[in-house]
């Protein structure tokens, strides 16, 4: 059977890929290096000032995105 192409797999197909070969080293160093050098970006809309972000409720928008991100949940 041949291996994957690593390289042009997106992290949740690789992921899913590691948690069907829980034994393929490659996978798993290829997962760490996607997720070393590939940033997870979240999109906030703009504000003019603090009482409209304060307004917007940022620090829980924050908090559920860290959430997210220490669970792996963000992709």
């Amino acid at each position: 059977m041949s291996q994957p192409n690593f390289q042009i797999m997106n992290r949740k197909a690789l992921l899913a890929y590691l948690l069907e070969h829980r034994d393929d080293r490659q996978a798993f160093y290829a997962l760490m290096d996607k997720l070393a050098t590939e940033p997870v970006l979240a999109t906030l809309p703009p504000v003019s000032s603090i009482e409209e972000a304060e307004q917007e409720n940022f620090s829980e928008l924050l908090n559920e995105i860290n959430k997210r991100r220490n669970f792996g949940q963000a992709s």
